[in-house]
């Protein structure tokens, strides 16, 4: 039989072109859709790679989601769905995370399901849903979400938009909650993360630094968003993180390890009054950088305020699906990753 025609939207980003090589890889045709500006050159600052696309040579149609006759054009004889475009930037403002990650959201949903050969939808949604400061740990797909700042405040409205909409259709459907995504390609969040940390020397860090950073590589994270499309069901969301629990003085020990730097770890330090005082600095700082130039901020508030949270992510709901991790400890992930962005002269 031959295989179903996979779209996956946000394709020239990091996500997307992982999800787009993890499909042609399996044999499976794919059309990939992104913003027609995305697919010139490559542009590591915007994080997006269209060569990656060009190189698979797959089908590639320009699509901005907030359109919704662009939308419909994108799902055309398409049977499965891999929904990752999305505005990913907590400094922007309210409405443009609303236009982007519901209301594109909503058209691809209102195409694909008008879209009679439409099988699977597979919805790219937020770990950081459950919110800053959970009831409980480790967190489960059961808890009740508590977004804290618009971005996952937008990302949960797509989440349930998507699990509602298909459940009423009937449609196989499952939503993926990643949560510190990295790897190779990656620019953002993770990824932005690891290279400032890997150039560090001396690496310091204050003792009482012990909350849980949680990781999944992104290979990871598509892989097991094809597992979940090929079983077919609709279980909901599924946490996609891996087994490491390492605390962020472990972390930065490892990265000191990992570039021979010298590490130090330093007294504790009064937290709370300190992301206080960032939250402040970085408040003024947005404001002016995104309200008044118009440009990126280099400090983003509701980053600062993630400082130090301690954070459990139970994966038992996708390992019970049968998924098997293939970097189910985050120190061979990330050692991986830092050799990549070395090779690529990227630090």
């Amino acid at each position: 039989m031959s295989k179903p025609l996979c779209l996956v939207t946000g394709a020239c980003g990091f996500m997307g072109t992982h999800m787009v090589e993890r499909l042609v890889e399996a044999g499976y045709p794919v059309r990939a859709t992104d913003l027609e500006s995305a697919y010139g050159q490559d542009d590591r600052k915007a994080g997006r790679f269209p060569s990656v696309i060009k190189d698979l040579d797959v089908d590639f149609v320009g699509a901005d989601l907030t359109d919704p006759d662009a939308a419909a054009k994108a799902v055309e004889g398409v049977k499965w769905v891999f929904h990752i475009a999305g505005l990913f930037k907590y400094s922007a403002t309210y409405e443009a995370l609303e236009a982007v990650n519901v209301g594109g959201t909503r058209n691809l949903l209102d195409a694909a399901l008008g879209n009679k050969k439409l099988e699977r939808f597979i919805m790219w949604g937020a770990g950081g849903v459950y919110g800053l400061n959970p009831a409980k740990l480790p967190l489960t797909e059961d808890m009740v979400t508590d977004p804290p700042n618009n971005y996952l405040k937008t990302k949960d409205m797509a989440e349930k938009l998507v699990m509602e909409r298909c459940t009423e259709k009937k449609i196989s459907h499952a939503v993926l909650r990643p949560t510190t995504v990295y790897g190779p390609r990656g620019v953002y969040g993770g990824g932005q993360m690891i290279m400032q940390l890997a150039k560090m020397n001396p690496v310091l860090v204050p003792s009482n630094f012990t909350g849980r950073v949680p990781f999944v590589h992104v290979t990871d994270v598509v892989g097991a968003a094809l597992h979940l499309a090929e079983r077919g069901d609709s279980s909901g969301p599924y946490n996609v993180n891996d087994d490491s629990t390492m605390t962020q003085v472990e972390m930065m020990r490892y990265f000191a390890l990992m570039s021979g730097a010298v590490f130090v770890k330093l007294p504790p330090v009064p937290v709370e009054y300190i992301k206080a005082g960032l939250g402040k600095v970085a408040d003024v700082v947005q404001y002016i950088a995104r309200d008044m130039l118009h440009v990126d901020t280099p400090l983003e508030a509701d980053t600062v305020r993630y400082l130090n949270l301690d954070f459990l992510v139970s994966n038992d709901k996708l390992k019970k699906t049968g998924y098997e991790f293939i970097y189910p400890d985050a120190r061979h992930g990330l050692r991986d990753t830092v050799h990549w962005y070395r090779e690529q002269g990227w630090m």
